[in-house]
């Protein structure tokens, strides 16, 4: 479990590239676009609340079903 202040170290935030990628590639989905932004968020929230291995973050995403659906997407500004 992940406490405030915790670091994500270089090798947690690559697997959760690799699981973002490989989610995004299997969807369909652009990794910088919105849909795909809300997939990178809901998968460092679900990594923060103890979901740390690569297998189950894969396993959640996969069946979780469509996270946002195309025609909701709204476009934010990203903060700078």
């Amino acid at each position: 479990m992940l406490y405030p202040g915790h670091v994500v170290m270089d090798d947690e935030l690559a697997m959760l590239a690799r699981v973002h990628k490989a989610i995004c590639q299997e969807r369909e989905i652009s990794l910088e676009g919105a849909r795909g932004q809300k997939i990178a968020a809901h998968l460092f929230k679900m990594f923060l609340n103890g979901l740390i291995e690569e297998d189950e973050l894969l396993h959640a995403m996969r069946n979780r079903g469509l996270l946002v659906q195309p025609n909701q997407v709204v476009q934010h500004p990203l903060p700078t």
